[in-house]
């Protein structure tokens, strides 16, 4: 399936679900739950304290985008929300249906949702991922109810660009280059944020923006192993790294005395505005 919008030439590739769900990351891949929860580990508190300061309320028809591993939509469902995930593979997410959660196979940037479906929208570590981020955007605006607000948590990668430590530095530069590529990742459209909400029907615009600290052995640094480790072989191949740098950049990401940045992480929210 090929995405449109307007003229080929608003999307910087062409979009196929295949191109992110049986690739980068693919949950056939045997590592790739342990993966996700330990990234949940690290983002799931920040995450549930937006939602309150939001205003999250029992009753609110919440949609969680591209829910991963499903740790924040069976929050959510604990919060007496009416909760709907999706994701273009939810192999860990049917189990979710267990505690109430509506679970379905979803493509963001091309299937619908009625206008007015939703009072609240979360995306993480989802929209820098599509070919057109500000297309996505507007769609997801586009189904909340009056009031209902879009909350987006999105990774940029430029603190890993400079690190001191040179292995971490060379992997992650190159693990960098290779998701540019092969998935089509606008490494760096966070930064941006909140710019991109203005214009899609938002009101009450605001954002926040964090660094996520990595320390040798903790679960930011086990997360980067396991994420690079799968692609390790590829980004060999490609000639951005020899197998050396990952060993090497192993060893630092295991050594209690590694201290670094990890990504930084842009959040941005808006209201929708009253027809």
């Amino acid at each position: 399936m090929t995405a449109t919008s307007g003229t080929a030439a608003e999307e910087r590739w062409e979009w196929t679900q295949e191109r992110y769900r049986d690739g980068v990351f693919s949950h056939a891949v045997s590592t790739e739950r342990e993966r996700l929860k330990l990234l949940e580990s690290v983002l799931d508190e920040h995450t549930r304290g937006h939602f309150r300061r939001l205003g999250l309320a029992p009753g609110h028809r919440v949609l969680e985008v591209g829910g991963g591993g499903g740790s924040v939509a069976r929050w959510l469902a604990g919060q007496g929300v009416e909760v709907t995930v999706t994701d273009l593979d939810t192999t860990y997410l049917d189990e979710l249906a267990d505690v109430g959660v509506r679970v379905l196979r979803h493509d963001v940037y091309q299937d619908e949702f009625p206008p007015g479906s939703f009072d609240f929208i979360h995306t993480r570590y989802v929209v820098i991922h599509l070919p057109d981020p500000e297309r996505a955007v507007a769609r997801l605006a586009r189904w909340l109810t009056p009031g209902g607000v879009l909350l987006l948590e999105e990774p940029s990668f430029f603190p890993i660009k400079d690190s001191p430590h040179p292995a971490y530095r060379k992997v992650m530069r190159a693990f960098r280059s290779h998701l540019e590529s092969a998935v089509g990742t606008d490494t760096e459209w966070a930064r941006n944020l909140p710019v991109p909400l203005a214009g899609k029907g938002l009101d009450d615009i605001g954002y926040d923006a964090r660094f996520q600290r990595i320390a040798g052995g903790d679960d930011e640094a086990e997360w980067w192993r396991l994420t690079l480790e799968q692609t390790r072989q590829a980004v060999v191949d490609e000639g951005l790294a020899e197998d050396e740098d990952f060993d090497a950049a192993y060893r630092e990401l295991a050594d209690p005395g590694f201290h670094d940045l990890s990504l930084a992480v842009f959040t941005a929210w808006g209201t929708r505005q009253a027809d």
